[in-house]
């Protein structure tokens, strides 16, 4: 179902529980777009880290069909990678990049790297999800321009259709 179904990783209610916690964490985005914006000030990012981070965002969705940007003890950015594995993306076709450990742990490369996610998507939470070089928002959570997070659109059988399109079927 929309949302509730196993993606392989999610065992029990798993998935609701994240699914509940990340409509808390998408009516908090004013919140962390301003603590990205501070973070990236405290760490020192300037005009320079984030034109290096922009490039490597930018060099990683070209060449890769799907690229995820997650923070390693996220249990959202896990699930996120397990829903596309199970969706059938090939493994050689993704690239997981992360970001840091958790949005408290990261210096000024992850600063720069999240300041300029904020800036290309709009979605200052991770993971963020590009298929085929355009954003998917993350796994419940999107914004305007990138619709509803991966696992409504796997609800909604979209999302192998966008994998296909991208040449990220594994074969």
């Amino acid at each position: 179902g929309a949302g509730g179904a196993g993606a392989g990783a999610g065992v029990g209610g798993r998935r609701g529980l994240l699914k509940a916690a990340g409509r808390a964490m998408g009516l908090l985005a004013p919140v962390f777009a301003a603590e990205n914006r501070l973070q990236a000030a405290v760490m020192g990012v300037d005009d320079d880290a984030r034109a290096k981070a922009r490039a490597q965002i930018d060099t990683t969705c070209a060449g890769f069909p799907v690229v995820v940007y997650t923070y390693g003890l996220s249990p959202f950015s896990s699930e996120a990678v397990a829903l596309l594995e199970a969706a059938g993306a090939a493994p050689a076709m993704t690239r997981v990049v992360e970001v840091g450990a958790e949005w408290f742990l990261l210096g000024k490369e992850g600063s720069a790297l999240r300041a300029e996610l904020l800036a290309l998507t709009g979605q200052s939470s991770l993971p963020s999800v590009f298929i085929g070089g355009r954003h998917h928002g993350g796994l419940f959570t999107g914004t305007a321009g990138a619709g509803p997070g991966l696992a409504a659109r796997r609800g909604s059988s979209e999302l192998a259709p966008l994998l296909q399109r991208a040449g990220a079927l594994a074969e």
